[in-house]
């Protein structure tokens, strides 16, 4: 028995009475591609909350048993894994939006250049879905690819025509430029209009767009710089000089364990949030 058969076999009736209050997530859930149903995702969600519940309710309370009364050690470590526990299913909560983001972004950093090459395609007179298929065997198009994928699997293996294979991805992707792109191309197919000029011209417009964001990006990127420099290195030498002055008049051993602290530890916290933070903003690849 699989753990998603498990949980579903436990909470599998709660989940059910409890989707309507959770429709919210599950377009998320189409657009972050998790392969579970609503149900399965909510029975996985409580199932593991209610394991994570009981073990750290028994941790915390044998923990603060050693500091407090039993009664009162039992409460709190019920108190402290219910705040735990609720956090958990928080984040269950917010993961399929989260990760529908995240493959938002990745859309949208390659989407320029794959339009770009669509164009180059759609001159030669390829049939949309043949230029959809042949996308999705480049996997350097990471998530863009996928889509092109879903698409091309739409109409091979499940005999949707093309049209509605491009309406299904449309309505599911996470990109709303994606999205836009999808519904302009099944709008030309259906009427018959000029498919390459349409990606020609949304090639320009995302490409305009890519070198807007580039250009946002260097300004950014040179103002976190300064932030960097001036607060955090500046700011690190200033307050380790200042304390070594005042450790040669106080002879106190803190100053050291604190000057420690900040050069090995919170340095390189500092140092590893601001590349994430960089990587985060990028609009490359």
């Amino acid at each position: 028995m699989t753990y998603v058969s498990m949980a579903y076999r436990f909470f599998g009736e709660y989940s059910k009475s409890l989707k309507p209050y959770f429709l919210d997530i599950k377009d998320d859930m189409q657009k972050a591609k998790l392969s579970y149903t609503l149900e399965e995702y909510l029975s996985i969600s409580m199932f593991t909350t209610f394991l994570t519940f009981f073990a750290e309710a028994l941790l915390f309370s044998f923990t603060l048993g050693l500091f407090l009364e039993p009664l009162l050690a039992v409460v709190a470590g019920l108190i402290l894994a219910f705040a735990v526990s609720a956090g958990l299913f928080f984040l269950f909560y917010a993961y399929p939006i989260a990760l529908a983001k995240t493959r938002e972004n990745k859309i949208k950093k390659v989407l320029p250049f794959v339009v770009s090459y669509m164009a180059t395609m759609s001159s030669s007179k390829m049939p949309p879905i043949t230029l959809f298929k042949t996308l999705s065997q480049f996997k350097e198009y990471g998530e863009v690819a996928e889509e092109a994928k879903s698409i091309a699997n739409s109409v091979e293996i499940f005999g949707l025509t093309a049209s509605a294979a491009i309406k299904k991805q449309a309505k599911i992707t996470p990109s709303k430029d994606l999205r836009d792109l999808l519904w302009g191309m099944n709008t030309l197919m259906l009427s018959g209009g000029d498919l390459t000029g349409y990606l020609k011209g949304k090639s320009n417009e995302l490409m305009n767009d890519y070198r807007r964001r580039i250009r946002k990006f260097s300004q950014d990127l040179s103002l976190y710089v300064e932030i960097y420099l001036t607060l955090i290195i500046t700011g690190s030498i200033f307050f380790i000089v200042l304390s070594s002055i005042i450790a040669t008049i106080s002879a106190g051993l803190e100053t050291v364990v604190v000057q420690s602290f900040i050069v090995f530890i919170l340095l390189p916290l500092l140092s590893v949030g601001f590349i994430v933070l960089i990587k985060s903003i990028s609009p490359l690849e």
